[in-house]
């Protein structure tokens, strides 16, 4: 499970996030692209330190210098599409230092120019700017129409040491006509409130909240209690909210009743085999939120909903797990192979990978997931945790109202480790346990190797939340998964093999249980 986030904005997220948790304040400076007015020219009406990069149209576009029309100086860049299509334009490698807040800048003049009108999600856009390595949801402003010149920026935290400001015409989907850019900047942006207006941060103590573009940003910092409290102080109707829908969808007809049975399961199973420091956090949690007004049902939050949130994964799974777990008749034939056969298989939907070396530009990792969730409770699942805990790792992790740990899942911490994962069918439960929750939060917090996670996640598995757990190292490059049953598990690294699924330096996960001992665990009949 993971959310419809692309890996590249995941980056972006963790850099935003760790950004603003200092402030700073001073001049800004450009960093501009060779040639940023298009002043110069080559012979035939080549752009210096420009080019063509990217053409869609059937009948043709065109990107040369122009004399007869500027902004200011002597020239301009044009940029046509003949007929419907799209046409992109790149600057040569501009330098900036990654995770940094910039302010991307140019003059846009357009005639006789229109995008489709019927263009699905992403929207097809006229004419804009961006920068090449950030995903397609951010660029500036666009113009279309006839436009005199009109002014156009964005302001983007830097997700890579070499980047190129892009031109575009139809970027998204399509579009027609001809459009005059001029007088592009790149400017450092020194002072962190032209981003995030001070006035909308949120404090507790250490801790503080920001909202951005539909996704809630909280920093925690310190020991479990106190940044427990400071996470539950600044969403207190968040988590409400959250714990009423997990309520609806237990007893539609009684939420309330269903968030008991909720309660009553997680208390029965899990909320003792928490370690002391996730259910101190998770204490903080509630008192926090309950100290803010944060109530559901008429009486304030309280620790058993907190780690009944943070319960919930692991619950989901427990029918399915329960249903292969051993018993005194566990082994004996009471259906015909050809019968276990039929059986239907469960689908799920989330997929990962962890690439390395050959399988990437520039030989480093990618790492990337998406999260499927059903819309009701997953609009929820918008919150970015960064927190600096008093023992471990600073960690950055996306998540639910509540969540000490990711769901999603989606982790990345200090010491440059990211992992991830995709559910497989669900093998056994082993009651004398900890929660993956635990032990995913666990892991994220304490691990600076690949060895320290799987090592971690193994601990005590309770074997809920069956998964593929895609792990990265970017100290040493190195990408593995980890297929983790209940007593058995797998490690595929590319330390040990660079191809282990005949994709060189590309690991891959989406559902399928690739080793025939994990297998096991969950066959009636496994021979």
């Amino acid at each position: 499970m993971t959310s419809r986030v692309s890996c590249s904005l995941r980056t972006l997220i963790t850099a935003l996030t760790i950004v603003l948790a200092a402030s700073f304040t001073g001049a800004d400076t450009e960093v501009d692209a060779d040639n940023p007015g298009f002043e110069r020219l080559e012979p035939g009406g080549a752009i210096v330190g420009w080019r063509l990069a990217a053409v869609a149209s059937s009948i043709g576009a065109e990107f040369s210098g122009a004399t007869d029309e500027m902004h200011d100086g002597v020239g301009s860049a044009k940029l046509t599409v003949r007929g419907h299509g799209k046409a992109t334009a790149v600057s040569d490698p501009v330098a900036l230092e990654v995770g940094k807040l910039y302010r991307l800048s140019g003059w846009i003049r357009t005639e006789g120019v229109v995008s489709d009108p019927m263009a699905k999600y992403p929207t097809a856009l006229p004419a804009c700017l961006s920068m090449q390595a950030l995903p397609f949801t951010m660029h500036s402003s666009a113009v279309g129409g006839d436009s005199d010149w009109t002014r156009v920026d964005q302001l983007f935290i830097a997700v890579a040491s070499e980047d190129r400001v892009e031109l575009h015409l139809g970027y998204n989907g399509t579009a027609r006509g001809t459009a005059w850019f001029d007088d592009i900047r790149i400017e450092r942006v020194e002072d962190i409130a032209e981003y995030i207006p001070p006035e909308t941060v949120r404090w507790s103590g250490d801790g503080f909240r920001y909202d951005d573009q539909g996704w809630i940003f909280i920093h925690i910092e310190g020991e479990p209690y106190e940044r427990g409290y400071q996470y539950g102080s600044l969403m207190p109707d968040e988590i409400a909210e959250y714990i009423r829908k997990l309520g609806v969808l237990q007893h539609k007809e009684d939420p309330e009743a269903g968030w008991r049975t909720i309660r009553f399961e997680t208390d029965a199973l899990f909320l003792r085999k928490y370690d002391d420091e996730y259910l101190t956090e998770m204490k903080g949690i509630a008192d926090g939120a309950a100290g803010a007004g944060g109530e559901v049902w008429e009486r304030p939050i309280d620790l058993r909903d907190i780690v009944a949130l943070n319960s919930v994964v692991d619950l989901g799974q427990l029918e399915d797990a329960l249903e292969v777990t051993p018993n005194s008749l566990t082994g004996q034939a009471f259906a015909s192979p050809d019968e276990e056969l039929d059986i239907e298989v469960e689908q799920h939907k989330c997929s990962a990978f962890a690439a390395t070396g050959p399988a990437t530009k520039n030989g480093d990792v990618v790492f990337g997931q998406i999260f499927m969730w059903g819309g009701f409770t997953g609009v929820h699942w918008n919150v970015i945790t960064d927190i600096e805990p008093s023992e471990g790792y600073r960690l950055v992790y996306q998540t639910f109202p509540g969540g000490i740990h990711s769901g999603a899942d989606f982790y990345l911490n200090s010491v440059g480790i990211a992992f991830g994962e995709t559910t497989v069918m669900q093998t056994p439960y082993e009651e004398d346990s900890t929660p993956q929750s635990n032990r995913a939060r666990k892991a994220a917090q304490y691990s600076a190797s690949i060895d320290d996670v799987v090592r971690i996640l193994w601990e005590k598995n309770n074997g809920m939340y069956t998964n593929d757990w895609p792990i990265a190292d970017f100290k040493t490059g190195e990408v593995a998964i980890l297929l983790l049953g209940t007593h058995t598990k797998k490690l595929w690294r590319t330390s040990e093999d660079m191809s282990p699924f005949g994709t060189p330096g590309f690991l891959w996960a989406n559902n399928n249980n690739r080793d025939p001992e994990v297998l096991k665990e969950y066959v009636a009949q496994p021979d």
